[in-house]
C-alpha cells in the first residue's frame, strides 16, 4: 500500500518556492553572461528581479485536450514529453557574433524570457534600462535570425514527435499550439506557458476485397504543421510504364503488415516507428516482387532490416505484409536459399527469420556463417547488434548447430 504523503506546512511551501525562485534567477543570470555580461543582473533592483521572475517562460510541454472524450493518457504524455525534452536539450542554436551555443531547452526558457523582458524594460524595473541593454549585445542585429532558426527547429521537433508516436492502424498524432486565452487580470500567467495540445486522430479506412476476402486498410498519412499529409505515389515513381504514369495512387496499409514487423523485428520494433514506414515509402526505390508487386526497403539507422511488400489494387497501393531480410521473396532471401539450400521452414526452424536471433546469438563469431550472410547482403543484421548494447557473454550459443545443420562443417 502506497504511503500517504505528509501534508506540507505553509512555511515549507514558501521555502520551496523561494528555493525554486533562487535556482531560476541563478540560471537567468548565467544566461545574461552568455548574452553579454552577468553584471546586467545588478542593474535590475529588487522590483526588476521580481518582475523578471514573474515574466518567466515555462518549458515547452505537451498537454491533453480539454475535451474529456479526446483525452490523452498521462502515461502517453509523460513518454512524449520526456522525448521532447531530450530533443530540446540535445539540439542547439548559435547566438551572437561569438556563435555561443545554447540548448533549445534553455533558449525557450531563459533566452526568450530575457528577450521579452528586454523589449519592455523601463525605469520601474531597472535602475538604468539603456545600460542594461548595452550589457546584453547578443540581442542586437543577428538575434532575430537565431530566434527564427530556433522556433523553426521547435516545429521540426514537434513534427518528428507526431510521426514517431503515430501508429498507422490505430491513430495519427496531431500536435498544435495551445490557444492563448484573453485575460484582463495582471496576475494571469497563461501567456507565459509554451503548451502544445496532443490529439490522437483515427486514420481513414476503407473496406476492400483482397484475395476474395474483405479487408480493412488504413490510409498512410502524417501531420506536418498541423495539416494531414496523405501519402501517395505515382506509377512513374514505382517504375511502371504506360499512359497513366502521373496518376496519384494513395498508400494504404493492412494490420497484417504491422503484425509482421512486430513479429520479425520483435521487441526491437520499439526502436523503430511509423517514421521508418514513411521513409521506406517516400525515400526508397522499390524492387519488383515475383508476383508483380513491389518491395520497399525498410531500414533503421540506415541498416536494412527487410521490405514492405505492396501491391497496386485499383487506384491504391496496399502495403500487405513485411518481409524480414532473410525471408523468401526478398533479394537477400533468394541468395541465402541458393547458397545454403534452405527453404522457408528451415529458416523458421533455425530462427534466422527474426532479428532477435542475430542480436542475441553468437552467429557472427563463426566466420564461415558470417561470410555467407554477408555475401547474401545481410551484414546489416550483425551491425544492428552494436546499437542494442548486447554483451558477447550473453549470446545464445547456436553457431555450431547452425553450421552442422547447414552442412558447412563437411
Amino acid at each position: 500500500m502506497k504511503k500517504k504523503e505528509k501534508k506540507k506546512s505553509p512555511q515549507q511551501i514558501r521555502q520551496e518556492e523561494l528555493h525554486l525562485k533562487n535556482c531560476y534567477l541563478k540560471r537567468i543570470k548565467a544566461m545574461m553572461g552568455i548574452m553579454g555580461d552577468e553584471s546586467a543582473y545588478e542593474l535590475l533592483g529588487p522590483k526588476g528581479v521580481d518582475w523578471l521572475h514573474f515574466l518567466r517562460l515555462r518549458p515547452v510541454k505537451l498537454v491533453s485536450p480539454a475535451d474529456p472524450k479526446r483525452k490523452v493518457t498521462n502515461h502517453d504524455l509523460d513518454i512524449m514529453n520526456d522525448q521532447l525534452n531530450r530533443y530540446l536539450r540535445n539540439s542547439f542554436v548559435e547566438i551572437g557574433p561569438e556563435k555561443k551555443q545554447v540548448s533549445h531547452y534553455d533558449f525557450y526558457c531563459f533566452t526568450e524570457t530575457l528577450y521579452l523582458f528586454l523589449r519592455n524594460v523601463n525605469k520601474d524595473h531597472c535602475l538604468n534600462p539603456q545600460a542594461f541593454k548595452e550589457k546584453l549585445p547578443a540581442f542586437n542585429n543577428d538575434y532575430m535570425e537565431s530566434r527564427v532558426e530556433a522556433l523553426s527547429k521547435l516545429d521540426d521537433h514537434i513534427d518528428t514527435l507526431a510521426w514517431l508516436y503515430s501508429e498507422s492502424t490505430r491513430h495519427n498524432v496531431r500536435i498544435e499550439p495551445e490557444p492563448k486565452k484573453e485575460s484582463t487580470s495582471p496576475f494571469d500567467r497563461s501567456a507565459f506557458y509554451n503548451n502544445y495540445i496532443v490529439y490522437f486522430e483515427k486514420p481513414e479506412t476503407e473496406l476492400l476485397e483482397i484475395d476474395g476476402h474483405k479487408r480493412t486498410v488504413f490510409q498512410v498519412g502524417v501531420y506536418k504543421n498541423n495539416t494531414l499529409i496523405r501519402i501517395a505515389l505515382t506509377p512513374e515513381q514505382l517504375g511502371m510504364t504506360g499512359i497513366l504514369q502521373q496518376l496519384l495512387l494513395k498508400v494504404y496499409i493492412q494490420t497484417h503488415a504491422i503484425d509482421r514487423i512486430k513479429e520479425r523485428i520483435g521487441i526491437y520494433f520499439m526502436g523503430t516507428s511509423y517514421i521508418e514506414i514513411i521513409n521506406a515509402i517516400l525515400t526508397q526505390k522499390p524492387y519488383r516482387a515475383d508476383d508483380g508487386g513491389f518491395l520497399f526497403p525498410y531500414s533503421y539507422l540506415n541498416k536494412r532490416l527487410g521490405y514492405l511488400k505492396a501491391n497496386v489494387i485499383g487506384d491504391k497501393i496496399i502495403i500487405r505484409t513485411f518481409l524480414f531480410l532473410t525471408n523468401n521473396g526478398t533479394p537477400e532471401g533468394k541468395k541465402l536459399a541458393t547458397m545454403l539450400r534452405v527453404q522457408k521452414e528451415d529458416k523458421k526452424y533455425l530462427g534466422i527469420d527474426k532479428l532477435s536471433t542475430f542480436i542475441n546469438s553468437d552467429i557472427e563469431t563463426n566466420e564461415n556463417l558470417k561470410q555467407i550472410f554477408t555475401q547474401a547482403g545481410c551484414s546489416s543484421l550483425f551491425e544492428m547488434k552494436k546499437h542494442m548494447n548486447k554483451k558477447p557473454d550473453h549470446a545464445i550459443q547456436c553457431a555450431n548447430y547452425l553450421s552442422q545443420y547447414l552442412g558447412l562443417k563437411r
